[in-house]
């Protein structure tokens, strides 16, 4: 019991860790400081903010990329070179993290692959097994046994190559299997459960669902696509009685409107907003809006990480986050991969999007890294430890948090191990600046203990953590003998031409 409890807590702290860095919080952060509103009402106003924003044809939301799909929702011929077309996908989003928080990792998995499914679907494209499989860092053996679970229920889930065999038992889509089976009478927790469905998307799915029953008895809904056209055939074939619920529960809000005069009624009438608090919404999403439109690259997201400049120990939600380019996907990811082994392109993509953060003045944590790439953290640190000679430049490491070796440890065995500062930065993607404060830090430890100062001392002459002087001090006892000889005496010589800095704290011998 215990191990399980301790699980659910890690679990939920990293869950909220990497929902602090998502679009609708940071909209939130600004209403809570800015317009000085309620948590609660901050979380539902943004929510509703995000939604509008993001439906604006001119907007990539941030955790949104573009690829080259096959044109065609019937183009399911194998290797076929048919037309293609670029489509708008949502890599990942919150409710990623909603449904691994209660169903778990498998969930958050399904729920993603379903999403870009189906979102590639509505815009009259399908994605290929490969692309799902990059997209989702899963194997093609765990994509197809996910898919083939997902079919068995009677879901469609259209991707290009589906077989003759497949495309004949053909299904219905998510929303439309789910809406069946709670008209059926079907628990909404079994439903949500079978489909990978989040509360919030089920209840925007109902939501979105009771508007279109309460048009289609009128005789002049026009279904607009797939998904709405399933829609209305059930609610034909559905007694009414059933229905009634459902279109009671239906807001007129369920959709946002498209334009802002129509857009700000809506919020006002359901959040009581003073013409200032409008301006000031107006502004922020005018801000955001200038932001999401600019020119990024097509495989490029947007992700809040936490500044460099903040040290450890500050709370998350003190920290200041920076937003920083993130490259998803890379033609290099792949490389060199067998068709059944994908560990080699987790391990690329962990060491990209960590040291692109670092470069734009961020830091990323395992938090971050499990929700980018839908992946357990326990297998992020597993591939950091089996590929010791390539550094991911995370916050932990950076800043000496947590319980894995610091990675300062294996720059400077790299050093004494006679590599020069060029070889070191191609191995590490560190800066010259960073490895260079590194070393210095280390022959500061080095003279320091040759002096006769003890580990707690050096700790507070350097301000650094008990735990990283004595790793330094494992490497001068594991590192002195005389073949080193000559790399320890440079470090003296270091020590002394920069010992001023030091002594300024007056803590020196």
């Amino acid at each position: 019991m215990g191990r399980e409890k301790e699980y659910r807590q890690r679990l939920k702290y990293q869950v909220a860790s990497a929902r602090k860095k998502t679009l609708e919080n940071q909209m939130a952060v600004e209403l809570r400081g800015n317009l000085g509103m309620s948590e609660t009402e901050a979380r539902l106003l943004a929510s509703r903010m995000s939604r509008w924003l993001l439906s604006r044809p001119e907007v990539r939301g941030p955790e949104q990329i573009v690829v080259e799909a096959v044109a065609g929702r019937n183009s399911f011929v194998r290797n076929g070179h048919g037309a293609t077309k670029k489509v708008k996908l949502t890599a990942f989003a919150p409710e990623d993290l909603d449904l691994e928080l209660e169903m778990g990792l498998t969930a958050l998995q399904v729920g993603r692959m379903l999403r870009l499914v189906e979102e590639a679907y509505s815009q009259d494209a399908l994605l290929s097994a490969r692309q799902l499989g990059m997209l989702c860092n899963l194997t093609p053996t765990a994509l197809r046994n996910r898919l083939q679970s997902i079919r068995k229920l009677g879901i469609w889930v259209p991707i290009q190559g589906l077989s003759r065999q497949a495309r004949e038992q053909s299904g219905m889509l998510r929303s439309t299997w789910a809406m069946a089976r709670h008209l059926a009478g079907e628990a909404p927790g079994e439903i949500r459960q079978a489909a990978a469905i989040s509360r919030e998307r089920w209840r925007e799915l109902k939501y979105r669902f009771g508007a279109v029953a309460r048009q289609v008895p009128d005789g002049g809904f026009q279904p607009g696509d797939p998904e709405t056209a399933g829609w209305a055939e059930l609610i034909r074939r559905t007694p009414r009685p059933k229905l009634e619920l459902l279109m009671q529960e239906s807001p007129a809000s369920s959709t946002p409107n498209a334009e802002w005069a129509g857009f700000c009624a809506e919020l006002t009438t359901d959040f009581g907003l003073a013409p200032v608090k409008v301006r000031a919404m107006r502004e922020l999403l005018e801000e955001l809006e200038a932001q999401l439109a600019g020119q990024r690259d097509e495989h490029e997201v947007v992700y809040w990480a936490v500044a460099a400049a903040e040290p450890a120990g500050k709370p998350l939600e003190a920290c200041r986050l920076v937003p920083v380019r993130l490259t998803l996907l890379d033609v290099e990811d792949v490389a060199g991969e067998t068709p059944n082994r994908v560990s080699g392109m987790k391990f690329r993509k962990i060491v990209r999007y960590a040291t692109q953060a670092k470069f734009q003045g961020g830091y990323l944590t395992y938090a971050d890294l499990g929700y980018l790439l839908g992946i357990h953290t326990e297998a992020i640190r597993r591939l950091i430890q089996q590929n010791p000679k390539l550094v991911a430049p995370l916050r932990g490491q950076e800043c000496d948090i947590g319980r894995g070796v610091t990675h300062r440890r294996k720059i400077v065995e790299l050093y004494l191990q006679l590599y020069t500062e060029t070889e070191i930065v191609s191995r590490t993607g560190h800066s010259y600046e960073s490895i260079e404060n590194y070393i210095k830090e280390f022959a500061a430890v080095l003279v320091m203990a040759e002096r006769g100062m003890g580990p707690t001392l050096i700790r507070r002459v350097l301000g650094r953590s008990l735990k990283l002087v004595k790793v330094y001090l494992d490497l001068v006892g594991e590192y002195s003998g005389s073949e080193y000889a000559l790399r320890l005496q440079h470090l003296r010589q270091l020590f002394l031409a920069h010992e001023g800095e030091v002594q300024k704290r007056g803590l020196v011998p």
